[in-house]
Formats: C-alpha cells, sequence, structure tokens
C-alpha cells in the first residue's frame, strides 16, 4: 500500500470513529437529559393491564370528570389521574350495569355501589392527599379499574413510555459510554502514531511498488 493511500484510508477510518463517537456520546447525553415526559403517579401495578388505559394530569382543575363504561363499555376514563387535593371528581356514566367501589384509601372516600345505566353521576370531593384506587365489582375481572393520585405527594415514576434517564445497558448495550470513548481515544492515537512512523521512516519493503 501507496503511503498516500494508507493516510487517505487512515484518515477516512479516524474521522469515521470520530463521528461515532460523537453520535455515541450525543445519545448518551440525550438518554442523560431525559426527555422522557416528565413524571407521573406510580400506581403500584394497580392499573397495569386495566381497560382504557388513558392517563390525565389534571392539576390546576377544580373539576374533572371520569367516564364510567366508556371505551367500549368496559373502562373508566381516564383510567389513571392526578390531581390536587379538593378537587372534585365527577363519575358519569357512559352504559349500563357499572358501579364504583373504591379499595382501602387514605381519606376513606365512599363510591358508589349499587349497578347504574348510562345517564347517572355521582361525584366525590378528595381532602386527602394519596393514591386512590377503585373498580367496578361486575367487571373488575375483565380490567374495569381506576386510579386517582390526590396532591404532590405521592410516589411518582418516569412517565412517557419508560423514557427518562436510562443506563446503556439497560437498552441493551453491553459496554458503558466511557469505555466506548476511552477505546476511541485510543485509536485515534494509534492511527496518529502509526501514520507518523510512515511519514518518518518511509514504506515498507513488502508493502509492493503500487503505482
Amino acid at each position: 500500500m501507496k503511503r498516500r493511500d494508507f493516510m487517505r484510508q487512515a484518515g477516512g477510518a479516524t474521522a469515521a470513529l470520530g463521528a461515532g463517537a460523537t453520535a455515541t456520546a450525543g445519545t448518551a447525553t440525550a438518554q442523560e437529559e431525559g426527555g422522557g415526559g416528565g413524571q407521573k403517579p406510580d400506581f403500584g401495578g394497580y392499573t397495569d393491564g386495566a381497560e382504557g388505559g388513558e392517563y390525565l394530569d389534571a392539576r390546576g382543575e377544580s373539576e374533572v370528570t371520569v367516564d364510567v363504561g366508556g371505551g367500549g363499555g368496559l373502562a373508566f376514563l381516564p383510567t389513571e389521574l392526578w390531581i390536587d387535593t379538593g378537587t372534585t371528581v365527577v363519575f358519569e356514566w357512559s352504559s349500563d350495569g357499572h358501579n364504583v367501589i373504591f379499595d382501602d384509601n387514605p381519606g376513606s372516600v365512599s363510591g358508589h355501589e349499587p349497578l347504574e345505566g348510562s345517564g347517572f353521576s355521582f361525584e366525590v370531593t378528595f381532602e386527602s392527599g394519596g393514591i386512590y384506587t377503585y373498580y367496578c365489582d361486575p367487571h373488575r375481572s375483565l380490567g374495569m379499574l381506576g386510579a386517582i393520585a390526590v396532591g404532590e405527594e405521592v410516589p411518582t415514576v418516569s412517565a412517557g413510555g419508560g423514557g427518562g434517564p436510562k443506563e446503556l445497558h439497560e437498552l441493551g448495550v453491553a459496554i458503558q459510554a466511557h469505555w466506548v470513548g476511552a477505546a476511541t481515544i485510543l485509536g485515534i492515537i494509534m492511527s496518529v502514531i502509526f501514520t507518523f512512523y510512515l511519514v518518518k521512516y518511509g514504506e515498507s519493503a513488502h508493502t509492493g511498488t503500487g503505482r
């Protein structure tokens, strides 16, 4: 290989290596800065697999409506809700044969046990902070579940489908970012030394004459 050919190839490889390192660093930075949609309440997995699956941050609102029997008849919409203390939630039936039963909760609020049909409504004002979970008794096994977080003093998790800061190994990458950086720097140094050696001492007798 001629010296100039090697230098072109070494320069291209070094540039590509540097570009790869920049992209990796950029990705790591983006992951560290998080993006991911902020935080949402941690409902402890209560609504995992629930029908509907909608989440609403309604902090700042004095009144919020939950659709009972929406989403095809077997969902509370929104399924997950975050409100301020003192907010009133109005439960409005949009299909028949549902009720609202609260599990043990911080404020001992009462639901509505009798089965009701479309057009019925009742309301609850949440004066105590915490996590409230509830369900429709006839359709609980079918995923008709709901949860309400009240106030700021509730556990939270990253919102946005698993967004937020993540380590590279959590994303399936077997190496850490600083190892990539170290390997990149070492590769650049070795390329520079090898290029310097060839420039100073000339081509090897075994590289061929080239054209």
